[in-house]
């Protein structure tokens, strides 16, 4: 977005009140040093706006959060730094900026004055802790610099956002039996009806319109000079369906996200594959088929990177539409973690 230089009329008035009153004092006296002093003052404004036109492609405000993903109910620090490489011209700013958890739905704004010395940096810093899985966002809203006397300020200044996802508790179930999480889940000596079948290994093939374009091996596609897929292979592995029925409560989705984390991993250490249903955008109904603890997180990740609200039932509804054929297991939280749909 291109930078925009604006007037600020607090500080010309300012510097008007300054320049008359000094101008009136030197009417009375003719004082040399009253005179420099005036003259000064007149030079001052225009060298201070053209440090700070000079400065507007250096000037940056960058959110910054860890790296890593954090735990629920962990606190941790964002800043919001100010960058001035310049080292003989000093600037104001004001920052407004907000954080947000896109999964609740959750966000707060401020608004903060900063002196930026020459430079150096100057900082905001805030400790968060947020009570619920999510997507926690940092966006600045605004970033404005002002010169040291304030009668100029440059709008639309470089900035850059930061975000880190919050994720759900785990409690270690791997030793557990599925049947003692999923309320009417089939024994093994029980008929269990099949879904498609799937396997986690992949052959290569070119690549065909519709792929998906997380499918595609780009470092072979650069050897052959043409798009390449991976696929997988199909396998006699029974697939187990899953359906996160997201609601309107914050608290009961936060314990559903528990809930499906805790029983995707265990299912996939007992190697099953899985296909897991949420409401997505619009209350449309999402899938994707899992095989992996890598590819498990990357979907949670997904799921909390969006929001999280969705009308209570909606989700079964739509499964009953269109997969009416189909068993799942449908998360909940309590005694058990989900309970077997047939």
């Amino acid at each position: 977005m291109e930078k925009k230089l604006r007037p600020s009329l607090p500080g010309i008035l300012r510097f008007c009140i300054l320049f008359g009153f000094t101008l009136y004092i030197w009417s009375f006296f003719r004082s040399y040093l009253l005179f420099l002093a005036l003259i000064l003052i007149v030079c001052s404004p225009i060298v201070s706006l053209l440090l700070l036109w000079s400065a507007k492609d250096v000037l940056r405000a960058q959110a910054i959060l860890p790296d890593n993903r954090v735990g629920r109910n962990t606190e941790f620090f964002f800043n919001i730094s100010v960058r001035n490489p310049r080292r003989f011209a000093a600037f104001t700013a004001d920052v407004t900026y907000s954080w947000s958890n896109v999964f609740t739905g959750y966000s707060e704004q401020k608004k903060q004055h900063l002196w930026v010395a020459p430079g150096g940096s100057s900082e905001i810093k805030q400790l968060l802790s947020s009570r619920y899985a999510g997507r926690v966002e940092v966006r600045i809203e605004a970033f404005t610099v002002f010169d040291m006397f304030h009668m100029f300020c440059l709008q639309e200044c470089d900035k850059s956002d930061a975000y880190v996802i919050v994720w759900p508790a785990f409690s270690e179930t791997d030793e557990e039996e599925i049947y003692s999480c999923v309320e009417g889940f089939p024994k093994e000596n029980e008929t269990k009806r099949r879904g498609t079948d799937y396997n986690p290994d992949y052959e290569i093939r070119e690549y065909i319109p519709g792929d998906e374009l997380k499918s595609i091996h780009w470092k072979l596609s650069a050897k052959q000079e043409q798009l390449m897929v991976r696929e997988r292979l199909a396998t006699g592995r029974e697939k187990i369906n899953i359906l996160l029925p997201l609601s309107e409560d914050r608290q009961l989705n936060d314990g559903l996200m528990e809930a499906v984390y805790a029983l995707g991993r265990l299912l996939l250490h007992k190697e099953y594959p899985l296909q897991l249903y949420w409401p997505g955008r619009g209350e449309a109904l999402r899938g994707q088929f899992v095989a992996e603890q890598g590819e498990l997180e990357n979907v949670l990740g997904e799921i909390l990177s969006d929001s999280g609200l969705h009308r209570p039932g909606h989700a079964e509804a739509q499964m009953a539409v269109e997969h009416p054929a189909e068993s799942y297991i449908l998360i909940r939280t309590g005694a058990y973690k989900g309970a077997y749909i047939r």
